[in-house]
């Protein structure tokens, strides 16, 4: 735990990165205005001028737990305390300070009033803190889930306590963990652990099954808390349908997974952002199938049940004709159902990030996804950054469950199969490797301290209890792969093995085995102290890296002190605490979340990127000439604010802003330049004619490059940072008429008379410039009739051979 609280000790309780900030005004609207008012909440400081409801379209699971955390501490009075020193030592807290620590101490804490000790103030939380701490509160959640369920999946304590050890400081875990980094992830890798957990603990017996119903709990609430919940589905189901195929289908399985799939999915359907999608979305129509096929597997099982009861038990002959009339029967239902409703557009398409998972390629057509780095294939050298030598023990472990053979160990096997694959298509998916990486490592050391513990137990004369096993089916696979056991069973076990494992039960091979395993580990901890103290330092290396806020950073000066850079934070309270309430701030849409979350000022675009004709009509008003930009912006913004001196600034991501802008506006670069090549930089650094003359350049090198200015008819330089990384500039003669026009409800487009839900539109003046706007069709919108593909979409399909 302590290892994420490195960003507060170093930089206080402050919200990190870009999403974050969105998350916490989500968060401090739900604790201000209420559930009701939050799932109506149409935000008009966000997507000027269009909106856009926040309630219905967010995963607000962690916001609610936030605010459910923040209502408890509130009703907790303030109390001080002494403390002693040598607890205070303990605790590792410094003394004579004010703790923020939202608990009451026990009792026999209160009464350790002594001179010696430290003063300890105990309060309710804010909204801020409750959601900075929330982060690391939750990695610890994931760490005790986690432990629990190498064991699970391992049958020891042993891998579970070794497992958790490593997951609890891995930088794949630690990176959406740290104190400040509000993100969704935080507690959705809680969710997952916590989910497979129970689902796996629901399979370990035939009487197991009940704890499908905290599956399904556990499920609703990943569904609330992050749109990956799809993963977690699809996994689940594959490992449904896999059991079926190794014919490990039985009642208790069936009970299980019900539970699981009906409970989750009755809770997801109950996410506004996720709403009907289980039964119409392609990516969650597999699980679904799935479940269907179980409810014909037990009717079948349920019919035989009853013909034995009535003493007519069934053949197998009879029994698999039964199956073959069930499933035709309902194939032909299903393939009419289809074949209706496809042609209504009843089924969602396959969006342009999770297509990306699926094909050769690093592009998904898509220029906004294509510009997140998150969305970037992963390499070698990061999986070994995220999770270091604990890399190495995930082959071992893979190769362990092959021998544990539980349905636990074989979902350990696919998880790792589909975790790998999709983490290589994306580099921010290496969050879910974290999990499986650490429950492999604690499996594979976990089972060498086991067979090394069990020769002594062995020795003391205890046995270990066998497990029941689930009574033997006819009729499905489970029949056929008996049959091929038979057969191939005594060809690949050979006899000579059979007799070692009687051998090592006699008292000869306990000893022998406790010498072998004495020995390993006595070669295996001189070995393994420099790695796993390696493993730590890199951990704890990195957890510091990631505690940069990077609205505030540290940076090593000139004369080799550190300082703290705070830039861009002071730059979003320049905004708040000198323009006007109603000021509107143009900037690329990645610091949209900060400029409404610290600034509280209006924002033309933010991190969301469900409007890509509205993003890409940004990207034109930065690139173009500066008098073309300021005709737009005009009618949009009274500031523009943009980030310069380095640090991955806008004209290190001004390709992308043209290549976005061109895929709606073809004439920004033109059909000819799909990527934008002539927006931008010659070798030696001189600006392309097009970059030069742009409002982007202009901005960012004003007054600091020779001849370089922004025209004071149309923009004048507010307020620069005091390390130049932000500018902000006042745009000149803003349109008053439009302005006035867009803040008048009656020109917003309602779904009904009366309703919170209204969408705002571009003023009049604007309507020339949207005009031009051509709707962008991505890869996967195979549901849209008559969209063109935009050129850089159709470079991407003929650089990878799928079309011209």
């Amino acid at each position: 735990y302590d290892i994420r609280l490195y960003p507060v000790k170093d930089f206080g309780p402050i919200i990190h990165e870009f999403d974050p900030w969105f998350n916490y005004r989500a968060a401090q609207y739900l604790a201000d205005n209420g559930l009701t008012r939050f799932f109506q909440w149409y935000d008009y400081m966000s997507w000027y001028p269009l909106g856009r409801p926040v309630g219905t379209t967010i995963y607000p699971g962690m916001q609610m737990t936030s605010v459910a955390i923040w209502h408890v501490l509130k009703g907790i009075s303030p109390q001080t305390y002494k403390i002693p020193k040598y607890v205070l030592r303990w605790l590792g807290l410094p003394k004579d300070t004010k703790e923020i620590a939202g608990f009451k101490l026990p009792e026999w804490l209160q009464k350790l009033e002594v001179p010696f000790g430290g003063k300890r103030t105990f309060e309710p939380m804010s909204v801020n803190d409750v959601c900075v701490y929330t982060s690391a509160w939750f990695g610890s959640v994931a760490t005790v889930f986690l432990a629990l369920l190498a064991a699970e999946v391992s049958g020891s304590w042993n891998a579970g306590v070794i497992g958790g050890a490593m997951f609890s400081i891995m930088p794949a875990h630690i990176m959406r963990s740290v104190a400040g980094e509000y993100d969704n992830e935080c507690v959705a890798v809680a969710a997952i652990c916590s989910t497979f957990f129970f689902y796996l603990r629901s399979l370990r017996s035939p009487g197991s099954w009940p704890w499908g119903v905290l599956a399904g709990l556990s499920y609703a609430y990943m569904v609330a808390a992050w749109g990956g919940f799809i993963f977690v589905l699809n996994l689940i189901g594959i490992h449904a349908a896999f059991m079926v195929v190794i014919g490990r289908y039985s009642s208790s399985l069936y009970k299980a997974y019900t539970l699981f799939f009906t409970i989750g999915t009755f809770g997801a359907v109950q996410v506004p952002v996720v709403g009907w999608n289980p039964f119409k979305s392609m990516e969650q129509l597999g699980p679904l199938v799935v479940f269907l096929v179980y409810q014909l597997l037990e009717l079948c099982d349920s019919l035989r049940r009853r013909a034995e009861k009535k003493k007519k038990p069934m053949t197998t002959t009879e029994f698999v004709t039964l199956r073959v009339k069930v499933f035709a029967a309902c194939l032909v239902l299903l393939a009419g159902l289809v074949v209706l409703l496809w042609p209504t557009g009843y089924f969602g398409p396959i969006s342009s990030r999770i297509r990306g998972l699926f094909v050769k390629h690093t592009k998904t057509g898509n220029p906004l996804v294509d510009s997140v780095a998150e969305h970037q294939p992963a390499s070698d050298r990061a999986f070994f950054h995220y999770m270091h030598n604990a890399c190495y023990l995930a082959f071992p472990g893979f190769v362990v469950c092959f021998f544990h053979r539980t349905p636990g160990a074989w979902f350990m096997i696919l998880y790792a199969l589909v975790a790998y694959h999709f983490s290589t298509k994306m580099s921010r998916l290496i969050i879910i490797c974290g999990p499986i990486v650490s429950v492999l490592g604690g499996v594979v050391l976990g089972t060498v301290v086991d067979w090394a513990m069990e020769a002594v137990f062995g020795l003391l004369g205890e046995t270990k209890e066998k497990k029941p096993e689930a009574p033997k089916r006819s009729g499905g696979m489970g029949s056929i792969k008996r049959g091929v056991g038979r057969i191939v069973g005594p060809v690949l076990v050979a006899e000579e093995w059979r007799d070692l494992q009687k051998f090592r039960r006699t008292a000869p091979g306990m000893v022998l085995q406790l010498a072998v395993a004495l020995g390993i580990a006595g070669l295996g901890f001189d070995q393994a102290r420099p790695l796993v103290t390696e493993y730590v330092q890199h951990c704890d290396r990195n957890a510091r890296g990631l505690s940069n806020p990077q609205i505030v950073f540290m940076h090593r000066m000139q004369n080799g002190q550190n300082a703290i850079i705070d830039d861009y934070l002071k730059a979003y309270e320049w905004l708040r605490d000198n323009t006007p309430e109603d000021a509107r701030v143009m900037a690329w849409w990645d610091y949209g979340y900060q400029i409404t979350g610290v600034g509280n000022r209006t924002t033309i675009a933010d991190g969301n990127t469900w409007n890509h004709e509205h993003i890409a009509t940004l990207g034109r008003c930065l690139t173009a000439p500066e008098q073309r930009a300021w005709n737009a912006i005009r009618h949009l913004a009274d500031y523009v604010l943009v980030w310069a001196g380095g640090h991955g600034d806008d004209l290190a991501k001004s390709p992308h802003m043209a290549r976005i802008g061109n895929s709606v506006f073809p004439d920004i670069c033109g059909d000819d330049d799909p990527t934008c090549s002539k927006f931008g930089f010659y070798q030696g650094g001189e600006p392309t004619p097009m970059m030069a003359k742009s409002l982007l350049y202009k901005l960012h090198s004003h007054n600091i490059k020779p001849d370089v200015k922004a025209n004071p008819k149309w923009f004048t330089e507010a307020h620069t940072s005091k390390h130049g990384l932000v500018r902000i500039f006042k745009v000149q003669n803003v349109s008053i008429e439009s302005k006035e026009w867009v803040a008048d409800p009656k020109n917003r487009i309602c779904d009904k008379p009366g309703s919170w839900y209204c969408v705002g539109q571009y003023p009049p003046a604007l309507q020339p410039l949207i005009a031009k706007r051509k709707n962008f069709a991505q890869l996967e919108d195979f549901n849209r009739k008559g969209a063109e593909k935009s050129a850089y979409t159709k470079y991407i399909e003929k650089n990878q051979g799928q079309g011209v």
